[in-house]
């Protein structure tokens, strides 16, 4: 007699596969699972599984796999790749009936057989329960299955093994191929993933909530030669693929109805000519335009099943999965750095747009205040203080999650000649410009490294690679950031953590007007006749302030850095950086000579 607590899977290696398997060893059941690949044994292993290492089509396998086994999930399938009929008949016909050959004559008591509501067609309306017969329209993962579950019911009534037959809708979820890596990956690509308006319906069921049906399935007596549709329940294609979009920062695409049906006849059409089965037959693109939808009541009152995630609980473990796979690497949570005002401001305000959970960390707390309307959290920060900013990302991690992008904005620009300027002044700009973003990576970057991704955007200034009079501290601490950043961005790229810097000139903000009145200050209170040059650096255009950007403008061209595919190591960011990035390359001599001009020290002291 075959142990009640010894079970055996059959495409364990796959998205179901791997959920049932957790399901089951948690329960204590013996699971033995066949796999076609070493490091999906390798991985069923650790997990406490028995593997073996084979294809439904090795009778061999078969034997070893369900030897001594109570039930037998057979969820092994072709599902469409390599488009191949010879395989997929294979596979889904003579695969399903080797199977549950192989479980009678090893005495197994029943055979769980994962089948598809694709046995159903294209239904436009209506509600489709088992009783609506199966419809072969020529679509050959539907068509195989219709004949798998025709050969999987007459094997059972010849050896009486009991059959349960499964039907689920539309699985997601973890290495879910159809439903989330393929979706996910078009519309990450910016390709239309939708036809018509999205309002027509699909059935999306979380692959969780499939394994915990198929355990019922195979511990339930009444559920005996029976066949279920399992599935959650109705929801828009909008709602389903735009969970997606959401995830990508992506819009959500669509194809005119007419457009896909045309284009769906004709390469059926050329298919056909060729000879060859159509990979999807025109009838197809009724899947994506249906009203109907499907009854579970039968699961619910066999077997008593009741799905546990609904579309956004399922969504939300898939992003993690489409994160720790390394396929999804948009960030979801920010800290901006300097956002009470101007530029940090702004770029709180765009991500907050674009879909992310943003922390906006200041030294004054008072102007966040008003960001909290907009969704954003505030919170005081000192990136002065290793303290406070070791303090503050444990208390966002600990309320939003990981930081996943960190944007240094923060920074203080104060003038002066260096010869008079307080040298406190001078280690203020390196502190704040330079070792305040570098404190707030040492923060962050561990955690990124240990899951595998992450984003520092660091945003410096023009003066970080050309130099003005009386900016020296403000542009050595830029020069110093710049530096830290790309030693940052080779040390960090193999774990995948990426480092961009952006490169700003003159902006409609606050800070030239700071500066300014540092400035003034400074010329008041300058000895050794530097006032006079200070003044003709404070009335020079070295400022600016005529061809300045705004910081809207600016925060987009940030955002897009932190949010984009692929990071770009620097970037300019407003127009007047393309001619101080010109002069940068000049001589040294004509450089100097044209800023001396410009900053009015052109003339000897004592000339009038």
């Amino acid at each position: 007699m075959n142990d009640a607590k010894t079970v055996a899977v059959t495409g364990a290696g796959g998205s179901l596969g791997n959920a049932l398997v957790r399901r089951l060893l948690r329960s204590g059941r013996t699971v033995r699972t066949l796999v076609r690949k070493e490091d999906d044994a390798a991985r069923l292993l650790a997990l406490g599984a028995e593997p073996v290492v084979g294809d439904v089509r090795d009778e061999r396998a078969l034997e070893q796999l369900v030897r001594g086994c109570e039930v037998v999930f057979h969820l092994a399938a072709w599902m469409g790749k390599p488009f191949d009929e010879k395989l997929a008949h294979a596979v889904n016909v003579r695969g399903t009936e080797g199977v549950v050959r192989a479980a009678a004559k090893a005495g197994a008591r029943r055979v769980v057989l994962a089948s598809s509501v694709a046995v159903y067609g294209p239904v436009l309306r209506g509600v489709i329960s088992e009783k609506t017969p199966a419809w072969s329209v020529g679509d050959l993962y539907g068509d195989t299955k219709i004949e798998a579950e025709k050969v999987a019911r007459r094997v059972a009534g010849e050896t009486g093994v009991e059959m349960v037959v499964m039907r689920p809708t539309m699985i997601f979820g973890p290495k879910s191929p159809s439903w989330t890596e393929e979706p996910f990956a078009a519309i990450s690509k910016g390709l239309p993933a939708i036809i018509g308006t999205g309002e027509d319906l699909v059935a999306p069921i979380f692959v969780d909530d499939v394994a915990l049906a198929f355990d019922l399935a195979g511990t339930t007596p009444e559920a005996a030669n029976e066949t279920f549709n399992v599935g959650a329940g109705p929801r828009t294609w909008n709602e389903f693929f735009g969970a997606y979009a959401t995830m990508t920062g992506k819009p959500l695409r669509r194809i005119p109805v007419t457009l896909a049906r045309n284009a769906a006849r004709a390469g059926e059409r050329a298919e056909r000519l060729l000879g060859h089965r159509p990979h999807l037959p025109a009838e197809m693109v009724g899947v994506m335009t249906s009203r109907a939808t499907y009854s579970t009541e039968k699961a619910r009152h066999v077997l008593g099943f009741e799905p546990q995630f609904g579309l956004a609980d399922g969504m939300r473990r898939t992003e993690e999965w489409l994160r720790a796979s390394g396929l999804l690497r948009r960030p979801s949570v920010a800290l901006v750095t300097g956002a009470a005002r101007g530029l940090g401001r702004a770029v709180a305000i765009k991500l907050r747009a674009e879909g992310l959970t943003v922390w906006a960390a200041d030294v004054e707390r008072e102007p966040l205040a008003e960001l909290a309307t907009k969704g954003i959290h505030a919170v005081a920060l000192d990136v002065s203080s290793e303290a406070c900013v070791r303090s503050v990302v444990e208390e966002i991690e600990g309320a939003s999650g990981p930081v996943d992008l960190l944007v240094n904005v923060a920074g203080v620009g104060r003038p002066g000649a260096l010869e008079s300027q307080a040298f406190k002044e001078v280690e203020l700009h390196f502190d704040v410009n330079a070792y305040g973003p570098l404190r707030l990576a040492r923060a962050v970057a561990p955690g990124m490294r240990r899951r595998g991704w992450g984003r520092i955007v660091n945003v410096t200034s023009t003066n970080g690679f050309i130099v003005t009079p009386f900016m020296g501290a403000y542009s050595a601490s830029k020069h110093a950031l710049e530096a830290l950043s790309d030693s940052l961005r080779m040390e960090l790229k193999p774990w995948g953590v990426e480092v961009v810097v952006i490169q700003p000139g003159a902006m409609k903000t606050g800070f030239a007007d700071r500066a300014q009145a540092v400035l003034r200050e400074e010329i008041s209170n300058s000895k050794d006749g530097w006032s006079p040059y200070l003044q003709s650096f404070l009335e020079s255009p070295l400022w600016g302030t005529a061809t300045a950007t705004s910081p809207e403008k600016v925060a987009k061209i940030v955002a897009k850095a932190a949010l984009s595919s692929r990071a770009s190591g620097r970037r300019l960011a407003t127009l007047d950086a393309i001619p101080a990035r010109v002069m940068s390359f000049m001589p040294t001599a004509l450089r100097d000579a044209f800023l001396v001009r410009a900053a009015g020290l052109g003339r000897k002291p004592g000339d009038g």
